[in-house]
């Protein structure tokens, strides 16, 4: 990858910003999400132009790609057009663009490049550009590369167009562990045994995956790491071991398993010869822990109140509390990489799952599915704007997305079968 300006120009220039926002006094250029006029930047795209007759073997144009991202984000609003001509350029003006983004590409053989330039508007200066080199079988890759330092550049946050998510689906008969760019691309195996493998959860970024696996005849914790296809057991252990969470500040995890007889939850360092220390002790059933996002505590599921709740505690297992009071059923915590909100899973009054968030504190209880199908599982995109999780309005269960507030809801699988969806880090 290679990054280029023209002289006149500094990348992202102040007054460029400035304009974009709609400030009138100047300030740092980063734009924060907290900033109610930053929240929507509206940009031109141009069809990008294909430098050889190879590319028409690309399945989707790479501007379709970073224009999808960039849209999805939340952050842009996208108005498209062919070429640079005064239609074209008066149509983005008309619709509050003070940029747009062209590029052109070229397939030889295998190796794919990409250029990417954010030109003004109004001078036809270059503001930002970029050019990438991948293979072929990678060329989603680098232009989700482009669409995340767009977000970065220009808001002073990571961008989510390389992230994945990794789910359980029947599509190969049994249940096995499969992952997907963030968009429902590039799908592939984690995991290809005659066995059940469920509950992923990622323990690394976006390539290393815990899960739970009926391999060895019992539920054991085991690691998949997707670049290198090899998928090895972590730990064994007697009773049913069940939804295991990473931790990466202090590189531990917290499960659920009846190792002594009733289902309680235990933390363990991820060392080797580390030893689990129990954190419940109630004659009830506690289950899937989930840590929050500094580490120091922990959201799960118990029945000590005679119905499944959502209760809080800290890493230590003291200060418990109860979140949730409502329904008959709560369940699937997860809690938001911002720490502000949980996301969880009720039954409403049809008999059926739908997807909610309450604050910490068990404050402002909010729903964000419903009136259709069964909607399960939520996890959380790593910048807190977007959740993915499990729906059956189209008759089959598939995996959905949404913004934070329940907007935007749009389908990202198809073959039937899919659950238990957890959404990468960065």
């Amino acid at each position: 990858m290679s990054l280029y300006t023209k002289p006149v120009k500094i990348i992202l220039s102040l007054l460029f910003l400035l304009a974009l926002t709609g400030q009138t006094v100047a300030q740092d250029v980063v734009i924060t999400s907290e900033q109610s006029t930053a929240e929507m930047v509206v940009l031109g795209m141009l069809e990008f132009q294909s430098q050889s007759d190879e590319t028409r073997s690309l399945p989707v144009p790479p501007e379709r790609v970073i224009g999808y991202d960039l849209s999805f984000s939340g952050r842009f609003k996208i108005f498209d057009a062919i070429s640079a001509d005064s239609a074209a350029l008066g149509y983005f003006r008309r619709n509050g663009a003070l940029a747009y983004l062209r590029g052109k590409y070229n397939l030889d053989g295998d190796q794919f490049s990409l250029e990417c330039e954010l030109i003004d508007l109004e001078s036809g200066d270059l503001i930002l550009g970029k050019s990438f080199k991948s293979k072929k079988s990678q060329y989603r890759d680098v232009a989700h590369k482009f669409s995340d330092d767009m977000v970065y550049q220009l808001f002073g946050e990571k961008g989510i167009a390389q992230t994945r998510i990794v789910y359980v689906t029947k599509r190969a008969g049994n249940k096995q562990i499969y992952a997907m760019d963030y968009d429902g691309a590039n799908v592939r195996p984690v995991t290809n045994n005659k066995s059940i493998n469920v509950l992923p959860n990622w323990l690394e970024g976006k390539d290393k995956v815990l899960y739970t696996s009926y391999l060895s005849g019992y539920p054991n914790f085991y690691v998949a790491d997707i670049e290198t296809d090899k998928n090895s057991l972590y730990l064994k252990s007697p009773g049913m071991n069940s939804s295991v969470h990473y931790n990466p500040i202090d590189r531990e995890i917290v499960y659920a398993t009846s190792v002594e007889g009733n289902t309680e939850i235990y933390r363990r360092s991820m060392d080797e010869n580390a030893k689990s220390i129990r954190l419940t002790f109630s004659p009830s059933i506690e289950t899937s822990p989930t840590w929050s996002p500094n580490g120091y505590e922990i959201v799960f599921v118990s029945d000590r109140s005679g119905r499944p709740m959502i209760y809080v505690m800290d890493r230590d297992g003291s200060n418990l509390r109860r979140l949730t009071y409502e329904g008959s059923y709560n369940t699937s915590p997860a809690w938001s990489p911002k720490g502000d909100r949980i996301a969880f899973c009720g039954i409403n009054d049809r008999g059926l799952m739908d997807i909610m968030t309450i604050g910490p504190d068990g404050a402002d209880p909010i729903q964000l599915t419903g009136n259709s199908g069964s909607n399960e599982n939520p996890s959380w995109s790593p910048d807190g704007r977007h959740l993915v999780f499990t729906s059956t309005r189209k008759g089959q269960a598939e995996l959905w997305v949404m913004d934070a507030n329940g907007t935007n809801q749009r389908r990202i699988s198809f073959s039937g079968g899919n659950s238990m969806p957890r959404w990468s880090g960065y």
